[in-house]
């Protein structure tokens, strides 16, 4: 008989092993080494006299059994349950409950039923500081009480407070986080959540956008405690759709008041006041104050080349026939994002001149390389040193440095050095 027609005989599977369950009972584990196998000595490694061997040859005794068969045998000597020990060894405490939420791991939550087990959950996940502990046992809790009773616990721990409205605002559940700020007595915050969620959801929808921020500004921001500059805001920001819709562009759908006027001042420029699209009207239209309507039109203008515009806008003659700018932009401000636009030596001089300081003017020139400034400074101040060693950095035969020599030479000028 060849070696597959043994292994396929019914009394060779009979004596085969079976593999499919590695889980021994008690009485299996202690029943080990006592069965006696075809051509098995009577002395076997179990038995007494072999135990000095094994002892003799230092053989491993875990190189015979598992440590878990091991701790399963010594367990099942003593007459003790397996499963029974287990669960003495780790009862499902705060401690325990609050150990494996922080390691990952499976727990039973539902074993904590009283309130002073669940609020020492809460406390104790807080105390941790573990953001996903905080928020599965209040997820726990709101699952198990009155929710009434959950709000008045959170309002009390800001920290687990804090990950529970931030775990709504993700999720999108903006009727369970409206109920809890408004429960808490935070009725602006429910209204602001209820206009960012609607502008959030809504995309590009202009028309659907301006009837959901029409009905929040109507419903929730009339409530006593909202505060009027939010109230101020959400307004304007209806008249705002309300003039998109009107100019029915899909490129200012759901746009900015500042990304609209940009629109209006590199389109409609030349549009007077009262047209629609006219920046003036747009500007006007949503408050925009004149400090962010002169930033947008130095802006959209410098990148577009028409230096003309800015010059004509932000220059102005003063009664000695002198240029001098007339900007809402700070100077230094001004300057510099002229600077890094691009702009002309004259209009940079003329904001230049805008500055009281001297000291600061000619600080500014030097760093801008502004040169014409720079000589008129030395100049009144009757440097001739400073002017002389600046000419030196002059290209020669350059305007700025045929003006440095021309007022070198100027008799009327009564140098101090």
């Amino acid at each position: 008989m060849d070696d597959d027609d043994y292994w396929n005989t019914s009394d060779t599977k009979a004596k085969a092993f079976s593999f499919d369950d590695d889980v021994l009972s008690p009485q299996e584990i202690l029943a080990i080494g006592q069965k006696t196998y075809p051509g098995q000595k009577e002395e076997s490694i179990f038995s007494s006299s072999s135990i000095s061997t094994v002892k003799v040859a230092q053989i491993p005794l875990m190189s015979l059994v598992t440590p878990k068969v091991l701790d399963l045998i010594l367990l099942a000597q003593s007459g003790k349950d397996p499963a029974q020990e287990q669960s003495q060894e780790s009862p499902e405490t705060v401690a325990v409950t609050l150990k494996r939420l922080v390691l990952g791991r499976r727990c039973a939550l539902h074993v904590h039923r009283t309130m002073k087990s669940k609020t020492e959950l809460l406390d104790g996940a807080v105390a941790i500081g573990d953001g996903n502990a905080i928020l599965t046992v209040v997820l726990f809790l709101i699952a198990t009480l009155n929710k009434k009773l959950v709000y008045e616990l959170l309002s009390s721990r800001l920290i687990a407070l804090n990950h529970y409205i931030s775990f709504l605002q993700n999720e999108g559940k903006i009727t369970e986080l409206t109920d809890l700020l408004t429960m808490l007595g935070r009725s602006p915050d429910a209204a602001m959540a209820h206009f960012q969620h609607a502008v959030k959801t809504q995309g590009n929808n202009v028309d659907g956008l301006l009837r959901k921020v029409t009905n929040i500004l109507a419903n929730h921001f009339n409530q006593p405690g909202v505060d009027a500059h939010q109230t101020k805001m959400v307004d304007a920001y209806v008249k705002l759709l309300e003039w998109q819709k009107l100019a029915n562009l899909p490129e200012l759908s759901n746009r900015s008041a500042l990304q609209c006027l940009a629109y209006t001042c590199s389109r409609h420029w030349t549009e007077g006041a009262g047209a629609a699209m006219s920046p003036l009207t747009l500007g006007q239209r949503q408050q925009i104050s004149p400090l962010q309507f002169d930033w947008v039109v130095l802006n959209v203008h410098a990148k577009s080349g028409k230096w003309d515009i800015l010059e004509s806008l932000f220059t102005k003659k003063d009664w000695l026939g002198r240029s001098t700018v007339s900007s809402h932009v700070p100077a230094q401000c001004l300057l510099r994002r002229l600077s890094e636009l691009g702009a002309s030596s004259r209009l940079m001089a003329a904001c230049l001149a805008k500055l009281p300081s001297a000291d600061e003017r000619l600080a500014l020139a030097l760093n801008y390389k502004v040169h014409c400034v720079v000589i008129q400074t030395y100049a009144k101040q009757k440097d001739r040193l400073a002017l002389t060693n600046y000419k030196m950095t002059l290209n020669p035969q350059s305007e700025e440095y045929i003006l440095a020599e021309n007022t070198l030479r100027d008799p009327s000028i009564k140098w101090k050095n």
